[in-house]
């Protein structure tokens, strides 16, 4: 009597076992996979930058760096980030048909060490004036 109730333990855990052993991989050769083509698909779109303008002030002291953020999706408008000073940005966005941005989609015209207009053009806008302001560090 207590080998047979050995037996039926030992069949019921490996059982078990086979079940979690099958929902493993099935995670690791299904799930796995999307999840990481999703978020390559995701950082490509959302997130990923791509330089298209550096301009330094006249005596180089201070840097505007202009960056597309990910991709236009389809005929949609482009996502930019207008970075400055320390940490600071600006985001903004150019219709420009869905085309790929370049460094002609961006002028970046200094008034001073610290004042700067970034002109941001795109085929289905009017030229946009992003006025900068570097503060000082104290």
């Amino acid at each position: 009597m207590n080998l047979e109730h050995n037996l039926d333990e030992h069949i019921k855990r490996t059982k078990k076992q086979a079940k979690w052993g099958c929902l493993t991989w099935f995670v690791i050769l299904i799930v796995a996979p999307i999840v990481l083509i999703v978020g390559m698909f995701s950082y490509e779109m959302y997130f990923k930058e791509r330089q298209l303008v550096t301009s330094y002030s006249p005596s180089e002291i201070h840097m505007i760096e202009v960056v597309e953020k990910g991709e236009a999706a389809w005929f949609g408008p482009s996502s930019v980030r207008i970075k400055y000073g320390w940490w600071k940005h600006v985001d903004r966005s150019i219709s420009n048909d869905g085309k790929t941005l370049d460094f002609s989609n961006v002028s970046v015209t200094w008034k001073n060490d610290n004042e700067a207009v970034v002109t941001l053009y795109g085929e289905e806008q009017e030229p946009e004036n992003v006025e900068i302001t570097i503060l000082k560090r104290k």
